[in-house]
This record gives structure tokens, sequence and C-alpha cells, in this order.
């Protein structure tokens, strides 16, 4: 019997006409779908009875033919095969004789698997993730994700997108996972790329805590660190922080309980990527100094929206209040920039993030990567534009804790 090498061993080769007969029919664009009638053929190669050797190979097709699977037309009666007819409405029988699952009806059960998925939630961005994969099934493409993962993926994904407050990656694991290490080890890195793609909150800059953050799934608690002239209201009273001119934290059960009264003393916030940045820079009287490490998570932003529309009712009945960011000149810094000015605070200005600042620290600058390079190159963002063209003419990046090597006079650019 014919046999052909499989891992440095022998196998014998079965049903291999028809299994060539089925990788056509389910490379091609529409003749795999259910109810395709249409009469098609191959060409036999030379490379088909290398496969099989040409005995077996006339063999086989001398019994798929007498079992009306198959049409021959000969070269060479009995010796040589010129090509090989076949027809669409066969292919259930054909799929049967070498027991396999048609593709159409793979692809039905996925997508009645992806269509309940998608009707159990109301969240856009999901409804957007599941449309890509129904589109894709409907290009005959069996979704990668579901086969991969199986349904587990989509379970996750509606759990997270239904999630209100913060949870502990582990305790949301085992709820809806079956395990608490479940989602770490299988399923964390899908979940962080779906969520760079469609989440409107998740920037592709976002480093992986702070990704999960804005879906509420956390490895430690959500908290705001902060300096300076702020008042809020807890439990009924009034708590001024700025009698804590070093510094504090405000965590995640006071970001969600804390109230922003309508009299306040802020006339100037500074947000600061940084932490060494925001360590060093002291109390000053009217000025909010926040530190974002990078991204602010959820509960984050909700409370600093909440001042924003507080500060804004002030500014217009016309107190001057000004909003400043300073971080990396870097590609991940423009991105914070922008993320905190379009979700955060519309009115905000860069604090120390221009190619005068660039050109005074280039002796620290380093080499950045050249993926990141083109990515900078064709960043629009209006006010650090000049920045981002010197970054990326020059192909060097600058981090913020620089700064603390020399004397830097704080000053704004408009």
């Amino acid at each position: 019997m014919s046999r052909e090498k499989r891992g440095g061993e022998t196998e014998p080769v079965r049903n291999y006409i028809l299994n060539r007969i089925i990788r056509e029919v389910e490379g091609s664009t529409d003749n795999w779908r259910e109810g395709a009638d249409k009469n098609k053929s191959f060409m036999v190669q030379q490379a088909d009875y290398d496969k099989l050797g040409r005995s077996d190979f006339v063999k086989e097709a001398r019994e798929l033919e007498n079992q009306g699977l198959i049409k021959i037309k000969w070269h060479s009666i009995g010796y040589e095969i010129e090509r090989i007819y076949y027809r669409l409405k066969d292919m259930d029988r054909i799929y049967e004789t070498v027991g396999q699952e048609p593709k159409w009806h793979r692809l039905k059960t996925a997508k009645e698997c992806v269509e309940e998925y998608a009707g159990n939630t109301k969240i856009s961005w999901l409804a957007d993730y599941y449309r890509d994969v129904l589109s894709e099934i409907e290009r005959g493409k069996y979704p990668s994700d579901l086969e991969k993962y199986g349904t587990l993926l989509f379970q996750c994904l509606n759990a997270a997108a239904d999630l209100r407050e913060p949870v502990f990656v582990r305790i949301f694991s085992s709820k809806y996972l079956g395990g608490s290490k479940v989602f770490e080890k299988k399923l964390k890195d899908r979940v962080i790329r779906v969520g760079k793609q469609y989440h409107p909150m998740i920037d592709e800059a976002m480093k992986e805590y702070q990704a999960l953050s804005q879906l509420y799934l956390e490895t430690y608690g959500q908290e705001l660190e902060l300096k300076g002239e702020l008042r809020i209201v807890l439990e009924g009273r009034e708590v001024d922080l700025a009698e804590f001119p070093y510094g504090l934290v405000l965590n995640t059960e006071t970001l969600k309980n804390a109230g922003i009264p309508e009299e306040q003393k802020i006339r100037k916030i500074i947000t600061v990527e940084n932490k060494a940045n925001y360590m060093s820079m002291p109390f000053e009287e009217g000025t909010l100094i926040l530190f974002c490490h990078g991204f602010f998570s959820p509960l984050e932003r909700e409370f600093l929206v909440r001042l924003e529309t507080v500060l804004e009712a002030l500014r217009t009945a016309g107190a001057d209040i000004e909003y400043y960011h300073t971080g990396d000149l870097d590609y991940g810094g423009v991105r914070i920039f922008r993320y905190i000015r379009s979700r955060i605070f519309p009115l905000l200005r860069p604090l120390n993030m221009d190619v005068a600042q660039y050109e005074k620290y280039q002796e620290y600058a380093v080499e950045m990567e050249a993926s990141v390079r083109e990515k900078i190159k064709i960043m629009e963002e209006p006010l650090l534009q000049p920045l981002i063209e010197k970054i990326g003419a020059e192909g060097k990046v600058i981090e913020q804790e620089c700064f603390l090597l020399g004397n830097c006079e704080t000053s704004s650019q408009s």
C-alpha cells in the first residue's frame, strides 16, 4: 500500500482525491456554501502521482467513479488521468465519506454561536467586534478566536463589558471563567488586543494593566495620587486636601463616593506622567498637581471629569483656570497628552513639551524603535506638532525624568 512520510514515520494515504477536492472547494470564495450546484474539475499533476503512487491513484479514482462521486477524463486509459470532474451537489457525500463536517455546516454553527453572544450585549464596542467576527464567517473563514479559544473568549468579553466598577482579575476569572488563573494564562493578551482595536477608551500606547483598567479589570485598586488645592465632600463633611501639602492618594472607594463642591480655589491643574517628576513638584497655592501614571483609570477619569465640570462653571463665571500636562517627549507621551485632552480636560495645554525642551536635553536622548518612529511621523496633534516633527526627524526620544538632571524652568507653551 502506498505511504507518505509524516513525522519520520510512514502512514497509509487514504481518500487522497476526496481530500484534494475538499481543499479546493473550501479554498474558493463561494463553492463551499450550502446548496452550491456547479460542475468543477482539477487537472491531475505529477505531484498527485508522487504523493499517492500512480497505480494507487488510478485505483482510487476508479473506485470513486464507480461510487458516482467523480468522473475521469483519461489521457491514457487505465494508466494516466488528465482531469477529474466532480459536482458540488455531491459535497455532502464526499465529506461523509472522509468523515469530515462540511465547511458550510461548521460556519453555520459558528455563526449561530457568535450571534448568540452578540445578542447578549448592547455595548457598542463589543458589538463592533462581533460584527467583524460575523463578517469573517460570511467571507468563508472560520473565526480564529473561536477556533483558538472556543466560547471562552466570548464569555470573558461579555462579562467584562458588563462591569461597572473595578474587580480584581482573579476574582473576575473565578466568577466568570471557572478558575482564578484562567484569564491570565489563556485570555489576557487577546482581550487586550481586542480592547486596543475596539474599545474607545483603550489607547494603543497603554501598558497591559492600563488597558485592563479601562475594562475595570484590576491587578490592584484604582487610586488617584495628587497634591494641592482640592476640596471634596465625604460622608457629608467637606475636606480640604490642601491640608496635605506633600500629597495623598484617593483610593477606589473615595473616588467612587467623593463629592466635589462648587467652591474651589483651583486656578491651575497640572497632570504629570512620571512619578519622580510629580514628587519633585512642590505644593503651590491655587494649583492641583495630578500624577497620571501614563493613562488615568476609569474611576480616576470619571472623578476628574466631574471636577472639570465644576471648574468649567467657575471659568464661565469669570475665573481664570488653566490646564497643563507634562510628560515624556516620545510617542507615548504625545498619545497620553492627546488622551487627557480629548477625554478629560479639553483646554489642556503642554508644559515642557516643546522643541526647546527637546533640544535642551538632547544629550539624554535615546534611539527609538524604527516601527515607533514610523508611527510618530504620521501622528497629528496640533498643540504638539512641532515636537512630533522634531522627534520623527531625529529618531530619538527623551524621558521626562531627565528634566530633573538640570535646572528646568517651568514654562507653558500656547
